[in-house]
């Protein structure tokens, strides 16, 4: 199994065993080292003393012959401790005694303590000068086998218990991981409940486990609620463009059928079928136009945001709108330039039905109004502004207000041509740029529709 398959637990499992192991293999090391510098030191303590012993003087001062005093030190000081004594005189060994092994090395030129190899044993050895006037040189040699054999002792006891304390590092990290990866785990069995659109609506567990796992399930849950805003988009845009495409497109059908059996259909009727056919083809494209617009609001997300000159889009509004509608009188009044934070196009969009909504609902004149609004600055935290769009037609009854700005509605005495979007497109991208719509009665006559946005800049003309 590859090192990507392994879980969660086992990773951090392996990680931990591995940190002990390190932590383990530096603190044997200098154990080992500290216990074998600790035995060596206290067997050249035992050399010194039996050095004096065996010697009977200090090194390098007036002692006894060149031969060892056997008599004082006695036999039992060598014999069986592992240790031998060799004396040289002028490079040759005149004396031997105690434990010496079969091939014993020349007494060496440097006094102090070294450590030799004989026969594969590895020795502790002192050597001095010794006797009258400093003409005999005196070895006195110790095995290290005690010190290895304590040293291969303690090796032995570290890696049992270095052993020992990996295994329960292992199942100890193994153990509480699967406690800590709990909420994980919770969090990915609420993700597989998802397993589509209709659930996209059930929100993650956020509030248990750690921070990062609280915060992975809060991000996740975002997801799910752009993506939910998306499926719901799209399924919106099909309901709707299937329900209301149904009636031009079988007007639409009839009239080619009429046209297809009537080869010989006089020119007026004829003209006349056409006619209503292409009314019914701008319908339709007007009408997707508008459920695009009312998908692209719904996925706000993923809209692009730049500051936007409300100035700017006003005059180029009322500019197009007066083409559009050239029988109707557009008086734009500016009392106050503001700078909006949003999506230039959907702003455009919103003027753009506000207009044509008067326009074609309304009287003969649209008055386009721009103000501050303290009280836009007073919820908002910042200057806000007041775009009022007014007509000097009939006017909608204030019952009939709040149902107008639903997808599709239009008012129980409404004549002009539309597809009853308009004011939803313009509630919709009011509340994407955090403002609102108003309905209320036009000091005109007509109907008057006040967005209220807050702005990042606001400039009142003096």
């Amino acid at each position: 199994m590859g090192a990507a398959a392994l879980s969660l637990r086992v990773r951090i499992a392996v990680a931990a065993v591995a940190a002990v192991a390190f932590g383990g293999i530096l603190a044997g090391v200098v154990l080992l080292r500290e216990v074998e510098r600790d035995g060596r030191l206290a067997l050249d303590e035992q050399l010194i003393q039996r050095s004096d012993r065996l010697v009977g003087a200090p090194r390098g001062g007036p002692g006894p012959g060149p031969h060892l005093e056997r008599r004082r030190a006695g036999p039992e000081l060598l014999a069986g401790s592992g240790t031998f004594v060799q004396v040289a005189i002028a490079g040759s060994i005149v004396d031997r005694a105690g434990d010496v092994p079969a091939d014993p090395p020349a007494v060496p030129q440097a006094e102090g303590f070294a450590s030799v190899a004989i026969g594969g044993e590895r020795w502790r050895s002192l050597t001095m000068v010794a006797g009258p006037g400093g003409e005999a040189r005196v070895q006195i040699l110790s095995t290290l086998a005690p010190v290895e054999q304590r040293v291969a002792s303690i090796r032995r006891l570290v890696v049992i218990l270095g052993l020992l304390a990996l295994a329960l590092t292992g199942g100890a990290a193994y153990g509480f991981t699967t406690v800590a990866v709990r909420p994980l785990e919770r969090l990915r069995v609420g993700a597989s409940r998802v397993s589509g659109a209709d659930d996209l609506a059930r929100p993650l567990p956020d509030d248990d486990g750690p921070a990062e796992v609280r915060t992975l399930a809060r991000t996740l849950n975002e997801m799910l609620g752009r993506v939910e805003r998306a499926v719901g988009a799209t399924r919106r845009f099909a309901a709707d463009a299937g329900h209301e495409l149904r009636t031009p497109l079988t007007g639409l059908r009839a009239n080619l059928d009429t046209l297809e059996r009537n080869a010989s259909l006089p020119g007026p009727q004829r003209d006349a079928a056409i006619a209503e056919m292409s009314a019914e083809l701008d319908r339709i494209v007007h009408l997707l136009d508008g459920l695009q617009a009312l998908a692209r609001g719904d996925a706000a997300s993923s809209l692009p945001r730049s500051t936007v000159e409300l100035a700017d889009v006003l005059d180029a509004a009322v500019y197009a709108a007066r083409r559009r509608h050239p029988a109707t009188v557009f008086d734009l009044h500016v009392h106050a330039d503001a700078e909006l934070h949003g999506w230039p196009e959907g702003i455009r969009l919103l003027v753009d039905n506000l207009l044509d909504n008067a326009a074609l609902h309304g009287g003969s004149v649209v008055e386009v109004v721009v103000a501050t609004d303290n009280d836009v600055g007073d919820d908002m935290g910042s200057w806000g502004v007041a775009l009022s769009v007014c007509d000097d037609g009939p006017g909608i009854a204030r019952d009939d207000r709040a149902s107008l700005v639903e997808p599709f509605a239009r008012g129980r005495d409404a004549t002009a041509k539309g597809t009853g979007l308009g004011l939803a497109i313009v509630v919709q991208q009011a509340e994407l740029h955090g403002g609102s719509l108003t309905l209320a009665q036009a000091a005109l006559g007509g109907l008057e529709a006040r967005i209220e946005l807050p702005t990042a800049r606001l400039v009142v003309p003096s």
